[in-house]
């Protein structure tokens, strides 16, 4: 039996090169998998195991789901033709999804030697029983055992996994085979570690497999292929093709198996795919310095060029500031493809000697620099070690913060619209826009626009928790979409959402290039990862920015009401420390992975005294094995010279027996030789004795032969007559069959000529009379339906026609009257202003200051002016219905000029219907004209057939007239030959009798002569036959002696027993030598080990002791607390300008970071907000009233903003928001007030605000109006 043992695919796509949309990384995993398939139509295995990972992805999109499923089914297709079985089990969840396992079992469901396995189960084939524990769902584990912390969760997977392999086992019959797709303790990682640790993943414990027995385990999931250390059935294949630079210096491949015909495995032998290969070239500021200065000869004279070729390669330096500005990254990459690089993967500097500061916030600006103060005033042991430890970890998170290459303002440069809430379309452009108030009525759509739009467009959080209900709530609604394009600094940027009804969603990020003037797609391949992008981009989540750029009504204390420990991280996020949580998720990742190793470590220590434990006292069992030997070694020499004495007497007793056994052999010879004569004495007698009796009638043998001679003559002359009568007898046979023959086919010839007469008239009866002029009515009907129909035509394009001026019109009508509405309402707003003017007890209207009156007064100047707008939009409806009207008359009009009858038309349709039998009878009509000539045609035929053939039967019967002749005169002379023949074979026995009398009398005399020699050499053979017989009496005399003398000895054969079953105890003692040699050399290395080990151990615990330290460090009470504490003056001072303005300095709000709250990630630090209150007791936020909450709310919102508007990095432009409730006269201005300051202060921010407060707007310079119209609401500006 032969086992191909396969896993790992991860058939996918990886980062590489593409050629005409063919990703060539995927195409190297798909050689690999025929190199396969093609050893496996020469190895011809009866079992394919392929244990797990058959895809890489589990989500992708259609296109590539399509490929690599096609990929997949076409492999394992082509291994079952050539395989007895092929069984396909389920990997890792994340790589093998259930979807995906679904279509591949549905399309395999026809090849019947395939099996698709999902869930543990046992396979019984012919040649074996195959145990499969695919990749289990976590989710579905969770749920069997609820409640379970994360290592109790593994330390419970790997039981239950465990009593599987025990439960399965107990189900095979056959010989058992596992096929399981987890790690084993003890086997070799990709990294070159050895995994000895059960805590952190599910396993399989090596005891289970040792108790269970199996006689091979299949394993997938680890890419190295290995036999398990302490085993020699435990088989990691490994990957198929090599995936990433941990798989660099690794060999991938199958194994193929072979078993007895006990199923005993034999032996097996590991193949290699012609995988991909990984380089990594690594510079140190040197190298990098030689690079700079000779370019791509440096490469050459390295023997760089030879190691590339083919091949993946990346490429990690360190250098300086000066040369990482030198370095010509673009130039270094095309030089490596010049060489023959596959893909160059990677450019990347793993430490710069000199770090830049970044300025993120002046002198706190540089993470390493903030890292060592922090720890200086921690006061931590080795703090160079731990600032080494952190460089790797700043510069990765440097280069992965967006604020490492996009910088600068955010400013809003559109908002655009389709079905989104109120709004039908709708666009509207922030460039002039710089402070502006929103106006409009309730519920016409001004939040909407400018504040949920942009959330939801870039956040999608909506304000009813449902991402649908954005999608405007009319009939044609089928879908919505948001686009808002903004600027960060010079660089321009496109956020697209659409969302229809059923919930189905797409999302697309774009960067503006200016050289093509296009669109760059930034987006992912799914929704999750693009939001991420975005989130990225902004360098703010959804509540960051609704904190301090976007500020809607129900949203004020939305810092505030946070919980005192998000305030810290909102905070954080607004001063762009989101680097330290990027950098903590990596100490907390290096922590992680250090304490792996430190606890894989300890582990493999405690299995190494546990084998050495295990292996007893190795060198006492050693002594005693070679005293063992001694022994046995005496013994066998014992033993050999007892042999010898007993094998010298056997053979003297062989070679006795061989005499004797010469002597019977000459015996019975001597008796073959007698008994030889004698037989060839009686035969010779009797010929003798036949030769006599022949030549007694010898004279009558002479006269019967001379007669046969005469007999013969006379035959001879009669043959000749004989062969002319049977010549002409056969000639006159055929010419009666001719006859016949001829006579048939006239007959048959004149039988269809009446045949074909009858169906002539037959068929000529059956043609209609009035075909023609049934035709004629339909060929006209037909006409005039097509002239009905294209009249049908021209009719319903007319129809829509009219239809279309009605929709126009009934458009243009519609935003007509929406003008004078609009009109309308503006003359009822001045008129009311004029009211209001008049009762305002102004004492010099006309020359008032105040900018309301002042407005006031400009807008009733514009009275006269707004009535002549409502006249024109009067006069404008009245001419578009008169329009509208003279359209739809003349293009009713036109439609009763074309005259399309519908009822004339429908009757010749049905008269056209009636009349198409006749098409069908004048087919039939001319196929039975074409019959009736042809059987006129076949008649004429049959006619000349027929006077052929009697003219050939007349000259027939001449001719057998004249041969029946012949026949009649030579039967005289035939009946005279038979009589001769007869005669003659009656003698002729006598004229082979005669030829042999010569003989006779030869023979007879030479017989005589040899009896006379045959009874000479009898009597020599009896005097010969009694020598003999006396010297084999001698010889067992002499036999009997001999065996008489060795009855007393020992057996040989026992002796021989002994001395064999005494080497094989030495031998086994030799090999237990060996084994216990090895053991105590292995007890050696173990211990070597362990020292090493702990080495290693004291190594890992000092740096997991740094790795702690920097997740403290970069953790939110860390460096960031420190920064968070040195801004907080600064906001407290700006918050409580505001505040007081709004209060007129009776309120105050202080800031507090001294407490900290427990969490399930340790403590941490909060930030309280108090309210001070002249006159009252300083109490938390949450314990004010309404409106001292919302003036305290406002005046710290407006504070970040203006710190967001200051920091480093990404910087708000824009400061949206809606009008605070609650607010007196003096809280409404001072809040305008600050406003006002913040423009003041930052030109760029663009402050837009929603009122409804007359005063409030006129301290505005620009004003956007929000309306309602019939087809959704509109932006005027």
């Amino acid at each position: 039996m032969k086992i191909l043992h396969t896993a790992d695919w991860h058939i996918g796509q990886f980062k590489g090169p593409v050629v005409d949309g063919v990703n060539l990384r995927s195409q190297d995993t798909v050689k690999c998998l025929e190199y396969m398939v093609d050893v496996a139509i020469k190895e011809r295995p009866d079992i394919v195991c392929i244990s797990g990972d058959i895809f890489h992805q589990e989500q992708i999109g259609p296109v590539r789901y399509s490929d690599e499923m096609i990929h997949a089914t076409n492999i394992i297709t082509s291994l079952a033709h050539f395989a007895g079985y092929v069984i396909v089990m389920r990997g890792t969840p994340n790589h093998d999804g259930s979807g995906q396992f679904r279509v591949l079992k549905r399309m395999l469901l026809n090849v019947n030697n395939v099996c698709v396995v999902t869930e543990p189960f046992v396979i019984k084939t012919k040649y074996a029983d195959i145990a499969c524990i695919p990749g289990f769902d976590k989710q579905e584990f969770r749920a069997k055992f609820p409640g379970l912390s994360a290592d109790e969760e593994n330390l419970a997977w790997t039981k239950y996994i465990s009593d599987m392999v025990f439960a399965l086992r107990a189900e095979c019959e056959k010989t058992p085979i596992l096929m399981a797709h987890y790690t084993v303790p003890g086997c070799n990682m990709e990294s070159g570690q050895t995994s000895f640790f059960t805590n952190f993943e599910p396993v399989i414990p090596r005891e289970a497999l040792i108790a269970a027995r199996y006689e091979a385990v299949l394993l997938g999931h680890i890419h190295r292929p290995q036999i398990i250390e302490g085993f020699d059935n435990v088989f990691y294949s490994g990957a198929i093709n090599a995936m990433n630079f941990n798989d660099e210096g690794q060999d991938r491949g199958f194994w193929i198996h072979e078993f007895n015909e006990k199923g005993t495995l034999v032996k097996g032998h590991r193949y290699t795919t012609p995988y991909r290969q990984f380089r990594t070239i690594t510079w140190d500021p040197d190298e990098v310095g030689d690079y700079i200065r000779e370019g791509a000869m440096y490469l050459h004279r390295t023997g760089i060029s030879e190691d590339v070729t083919d091949k993946i390669v990346r490429v990690r330096y360190s250098c300086t500031s000066e040369q990482k500005k030198a370095l010509n990254i673009p130039l270094l990459q095309k030089n490596l493809y010049e060489l023959g690089a596959f893909y160059v993967a990677d450019i990347e500097a793993e430490s710069t000697i000199d770090i830049t500061n970044r300025g993120l916030l002046s002198e706190e600006s540089d993470p390493r620099l903030n890292l060592k103060k922090w720890l200086e005033e921690k006061t931590f042991k080795n703090p160079d070690k731990i600032v080494e430890l952190a460089e790797p970890i700043i510069a990765e998170a440097m280069k992965q913060s967006t604020t490492a290459e996009i910088h600068g303002v955010f400013k809003p440069v559109s908002i655009s619209v389709r079905n989104y809430r109120n709004y039908k379309e709708e666009n509207f452009d922030f460039s002039d826009i710089s402070f502006c108030t929103i106006n409009g009525v309730n519920g016409a759509g001004k939040s909407s626009l400018f504040m949920d739009a942009i959330v939801d467009c870039l956040f999608e959080e909506t304000r009813e928790g449902d991402c649908k209900a954005w999608i405007r709530g009319t009939e044609d609604a089928r879908s919505g979409s948001i686009e808002f394009i903004f600027d960060i600094g010079e660089k321009r940027f496109r956020v697209v959402r659409t969302r229809t009804k059923s919930g189905k969603p797409t999302l697309n990020l774009s960067q503006y290039q200016k050289e093509s003037a296009d669109w760059m797609n930034l987006s992912k391949e799914r929704i999750i990862d693009t939001q991420a992008e975005i989130e990225k981009l902004l360098g703010m989540d959804s509540m960051t920015f609704r904190s301090c750029a976007l500020i809607m009504q129900d949203q004020y204390g939305l810092f505030l009401q946070a919980k005192k420990d998000e305030r810290i991280a909102i905070l954080g996020n607004l001063l762009g420390l989101g680097i330290y949580g990027v950098m903590e998720l990596d100490s907390k990742k290096k922590l992680s992975e250090q304490r792996k190793e430190l606890a894989s470590k300890k582990e493999a220590v405690r299995i190494k005294t546990d084998f050495i434990k295990s292996k007893g006292d190795p060198e006492s069992e050693l002594q005693k094995a070679e005293e063992d030997i001694q022994q046995l070694n005496k013994d066998i020499e014992d033993l050999s010279d007892t042999q010898g004495q007993l094998l010298n007497k056997h053979a003297q007793i062989e070679k006795a027996e061989q005499e004797c056994r010469k002597a019977s052999e000459e015996l019975d010879d001597c008796h073959k030789r007698r008994r030889s004569i004698s037989d060839e004495i009686s035969s010779k007698t009797q010929i003798l004795e036949n030769c006599n009796a022949a030549l007694e009638s010898a004279n009558e043998v002479r006269e019967k032969a001379a007669e046969y001679k005469q007999l013969s003559e006379q035959i001879i002359e009669l043959e000749k007559d004989v062969l002319n009568h049977d010549n002409a007898k056969r000639n006159l046979a055929g010419y009666n069959a001719d006859i016949q023959n001829c006579q048939n086919i006239i007959n048959d010839a004149k039988r269809r000529n009446n045949d074909i007469a009858n169906l002539i008239e037959q068929l000529k009866a059956e043609l209609p009379d009035n075909l023609e002029e049934k035709l004629t009515e339909l060929a006209q009907a037909r006409t005039q339906c097509e002239e009905l129909q294209e009249k049908r035509h021209l009719t319903s394009v007319a129809e829509q026609e009219l239809q279309q001026i009605r929709a126009t019109y009934s458009q243009r009508i519609s935003e007509a009257e929406n003008r004078r509405k609009y009109r309308l309402d503006r003359i009822s707003e001045i008129r009311q202003q004029e009211e209001f003017m008049k009762n305002s007890g102004c004492p010099d209207i006309d020359r008032a200051s105040c900018r309301f009156l002042a407005k006031a007064i400009d807008d009733v100047k514009s009275l006269p002016e707004e009535a002549d707008h409502l006249e024109k939009c009067e006069e404008e409806i009245a001419a578009l219905r008169i329009k509208r009207d003279e359209e739809i008359s003349k293009k009713q009009d036109e439609i009763c000029i074309i005259g399309y009858d519908a009822e004339r038309l429908e009757l010749l349709i049905r008269k056209a219907r009636a009349l198409v039998k006749y098409e069908n009878l004048k087919k039939d009509a001319e196929k039975k004209k074409l019959e009736i000539a042809r059987l006129e045609t076949e008649k004429n035929t049959n006619s000349k057939t027929i006077g052929q053939y009697e003219e050939i039967l007349l000259e027939l019967n001449i001719k057998a007239q004249k041969a029946t002749d012949i026949v009649a005169a030579l039967s005289d002379s035939v009946i005279k030959h038979d009589d001769a023949v007869c005669k003659r074979n009656s003698v002729a026995h006598f004229a082979d009798q005669e030829k042999e009398l010569p003989v006779y009398e030869e023979r007879k005399q030479h017989i005589d002569k040899r009896l006379t020699e045959l009874y000479q050499e009898r009597s020599k053979e009896d005097a010969n036959e009694l020598v003999l017989h006396n010297n084999l009496r001698e010889a067992e005399i002499k036999l009997e002696e001999l065996r008489k003398d060795i009855e007393g000895s020992e057996a040989l054969e026992e002796v021989e027993r002994r001395l064999k079953s005494t080497k094989e105890t030495l031998e086994k003692a030799q090999i237990q030598k060996g084994v216990l040699t090895q053991r105590v050399e292995d007890v050696e290395a173990m211990r070597s080990e362990i020292a090493l080990l702990n080495k290693g151990i004291a190594v890992a615990a000092e740096k997991a002791d740094c790795y702690e330290a920097l997740k403290q460090a970069f953790s939110q009470d860390g460096v960031p607390h420190q920064i968070i504490r040195n801004i907080i003056p600064h906001i407290t001072d700006t918050t409580n300008n505001i505040l007081g303005q709004m209060t007129g300095g009776t309120m105050g709000v202080e800031f507090v970071m001294e407490r900290t709250v427990k969490g399930k990630d340790g403590d941490k630090a909060t930030l309280d907000v108090l309210i001070n209150e002249y006159g009252k007791t300083t109490l938390p936020y949450a314990s004010k009233s309404g409106g001292e909450k919302v003036k305290a709310s406002l005046a710290v919102i407006l504070a970040l903003s203006e710190i967001k508007a200051t920091a480093a990095g990404i910087q708000l432009g824009m400061l949206f928001i809606d009008e605070p409730p609650f607010l007196d006269d003096e809280g409404a201005q001072a809040y305008v007030d600050a406003l006002e300051t913040i423009r003041d202060r930052y030109s760029d921010v663009k402050i837009m605000a929603i009122t409804h407060d007359d005063a409030m707007k006129a301290r505005f310079g620009q004003a956007v109006t929000v309306i309602k119209t019939d087809d959704g609401s509109k932006v005027i500006y």
